[in-house]
């Protein structure tokens, strides 16, 4: 299993995780020395239709209503049929858009070979960066490679099959489309800080490294994938959240035969994937999962999909992680997506500075009875959402009343104050030490408790 979280805005990599892994504290016992998620190139299936079909809009060859027959598809005589995944049965004659819903390999096909051709298709590919490196500060990245010397080899790339890509590349080209166009240079360290001086010694900025597509493009890319999630046929309707929309993408990557002779037969015989966004007007987070040969028979023999495991992954991580952001649902959206320039703030009177926030919409947490500002959460000049929580510290700081707060919000307030802080549990805070009300100072230790977000908003 490989799953990696980022942030899309800005290429941070949140989380990653693969297994089997091994504990550095037991060298005896390894059962994977390898980072999969940069360092395995695969044939990663269908979530490469995700770029074919932005390849298509972006080139203004795309019409979502124009129809195809299903089932299967030559480009010439002389070379084999490409069937869709339902044994080449197909669906009949159905839309392009409906054919993405499905995960059509025929329709990929035809996008590639007939609207495209394969020529302007490979610019795509590259602009997308599938030809090299991500770059990625960690080490022993390998690139997957685009097999494209033969008409067939150009045909299966668009849906995924001979050429190979890492979960690192195919995330970071997703960010053009999480990102109205720009793809973003994907990075694990934010910043490395002197421990004796707090100096930052380096900070990683976010980096706008191509532009392979437009944000209209983008954009159509995203309502498209939705209704991978949402629409009649998708393919990814397991992946729904509770309180987000998303938008992504299945994928059911067939393995290449150890024996060298085609590709392995079976049920679970297959690298089942997804590679999802949330919330779908502006994803805050992104996130890859796959899932090798999982076990899928029941106890009573028969077979669950290929998608459980992942999407079991998917939704935990994803619907956890944007309540753990303080990402507001989808139908509240609308009022975090306005910035605003944060005023300087510093030396003025705990009223001005209130009231200077409020103005821009903001809602500031004063650290102090009185006195002038002297601290802020937020640099002057630095652009911040619409009803984002600021927190603004006097000479002399006093605890607030942090229930509800999510542990960002208390590293938040450590950074600002220098606190040590000590945490159990996940969620949102329900217990402090520190009474609310009581002044605090540098070094204090602040030890709170957390639980899961239903159980802290209830």
């Amino acid at each position: 299993m490989t799953a990696i979280v980022m942030n899309p805005k800005t290429g941070e990599v949140l989380a990653m995780s693969n297994r089997p892994s091994y504990d550095p504290n037991n060298p005896r016992n390894v059962k994977n020395w390898y980072n999969d998620a940069v360092s395995t190139p695969f044939e990663p299936g269908s979530t490469m239709k995700i770029f074919t079909w932005a390849a298509a809009i972006d080139t203004d060859v795309y019409n979502g209503s124009d129809s195809y027959k299903s089932g299967s598809y030559r480009i010439n005589e002389r070379i084999q049929r490409i069937p869709d995944h339902n044994g080449g049965e197909g669906w009949g004659t159905i839309s392009y858009d409906e054919g993405f819903r499905r995960s059509s390999n025929v329709a990929a096909a035809k996008i590639a070979w007939e609207k495209l051709g394969p020529e302007k298709f490979l610019d795509y590919l590259n602009a997308f960066d599938f030809d090299k490196k991500t770059g990625i500060d960690l080490p022993g990245e390998v690139p997957g490679k685009i097999l494209y010397n033969w008409p067939l080899e150009k045909v299966t790339t668009a849906f995924g099959q001979g050429s190979t890509a890492t979960p690192i590349q195919q995330m970071k080209a997703a960010t053009a489309i999480a990102n109205n166009g720009k793809m973003l240079q994907p990075y694990v360290i934010k910043k490395i800080v002197d421990p004796s001086t707090k100096e930052v010694v380096k900070e990683k900025k976010p980096t706008v490294v191509g532009e392979p597509i437009s944000a209209a493009t983008a954009k159509h890319m995203r309502d498209l994938m939705e209704t991978v999630v949402t629409g009649k046929h998708g393919t990814g309707q397991s992946f729904r959240l509770d309180d987000y929309s998303v938008a992504g993408k299945t994928g059911t990557a067939q393995i290449p035969n150890p024996n060298g002779s085609g590709y392995m037969m079976g049920y679970d015989n297959y690298i089942f994937s997804f590679l999802g966004m949330a919330p779908k007007d502006d994803p805050q987070l992104m996130m890859y999962v796959s899932v090798k040969q999982p076990k899928l028979e029941k106890a009573d023999g028969s077979y669950e999909l290929g998608s459980t495991p992942v999407s079991f992954i998917f939704k935990n991580v994803m619907e956890n992680g944007l309540h753990y952001l303080n990402i507001d649902p989808d139908e509240t959206m609308e009022k975090h997506t306005v910035k605003v320039a944060f005023p300087d703030v510093i030396e003025k009177s705990v009223p001005e500075a209130e009231k200077l926030l409020k103005d821009k919409g903001l809602r500031p947490i004063v650290l102090g009875k009185t006195g002038k500002i002297t601290k802020t959460s937020v640099e002057k000049g630095a652009e911040v959402l619409q009803n984002e929580q600021i927190l603004l510290a006097t000479d002399k700081p006093v605890m607030p009343d942090i229930s509800g707060w999510s542990l960002r919000e208390v590293m938040q307030l450590s950074n600002l104050l220098d606190l040590q802080v000590s945490t159990s549990g996940n969620g949102y805070v329900s217990t402090q030490s520190i009474k609310a009300g009581k002044e605090i100072k540098k070094g204090n230790t602040l030890t709170v408790k957390l639980k899961e977000p239903k159980a802290a908003t209830n």
